[in-house]
């Protein structure tokens, strides 16, 4: 929230969509969960509006579109035991194997006293370590080379605080990650683990360079 408005949420700028959506909606299913043997529950609905306006500007800061468009690009009708409720979606198509689908709504709010306790998180697909699933997606966090073009690598400092010595001066966009994303390691291709490496600047245009075949 900010002045009292939801806002976007700036950690989650570098994420994919996908894991996007899905962190807006298993945090807020953990909460529902929660408070479902409450009797109003129903209240909860103006947090899901709260959580619901931050995703979508999440999205559109990280797109740079507006608001509109993100419901356009990601509206869905989510069926819940025969039930309608509207909502976002998110599809990752994966070659010879079913999709990841990142939905958010689709929860409803129905008061039941008999609901069992639910403080455990489910194992979803994505339940590879953090690292090693932004291993498996075999692109570069900084300038966006896949393996296609470019040998991946992984970044990593002692301790976050290790950040800090760039306070007061301009940061280089891989620290700017880092410390948006609260992490230790950031993968790479070579050319910017080199550059990281040995303090040049972060060339932007070398990614459509590799892909054209220029040097």
């Amino acid at each position: 929230m900010r002045k009292g408005k939801p806002t976007h949420r700036a950690e989650l700028l570098n994420e994919s969509d996908f894991t996007i959506v899905a962190t807006y909606q298993l945090e807020y299913r953990g909460l529902v969960n929660y408070y479902r043997m409450a009797y109003n529950l129903y209240t909860l609905s103006k947090l899901k509006w709260v959580m619901e306006q931050s995703l979508t500007k999440t999205l559109a800061s990280k797109h740079k579109i507006p608001v509109s468009k993100v419901y356009k690009k990601y509206k869905a009708e989510i069926d819940v035991e025969g039930k309608k409720y509207k909502g976002l979606q998110v599809t990752v198509s994966r070659e010879g194997k079913k999709p990841l689908v990142a939905t958010w709504g689709g929860i409803p709010l129905t008061w039941d006293v008999t609901a069992p306790i639910e403080d455990e998180m489910k194992q979803y697909a994505w339940k590879r370590s953090e690292l090693e699933r932004r291993l498996l997606a075999q692109t570069c966090e900084q300038c966006g080379a896949t393996r296609m073009t470019a040998k991946i690598e992984v970044h990593h400092i002692r301790a976050l605080k290790d950040l800090n010595k760039y306070a007061g001066r301009e940061k280089p966009q891989w620290v700017q990650i880092m410390a948006a994303r609260q992490r230790k390691t950031l993968v790479l291709c070579h050319t910017c683990h080199m550059d990281i490496q040995h303090g040049r600047p972060h060339r932007r245009n070398k990614v459509s360079r590799s892909r054209t075949g220029e040097t």
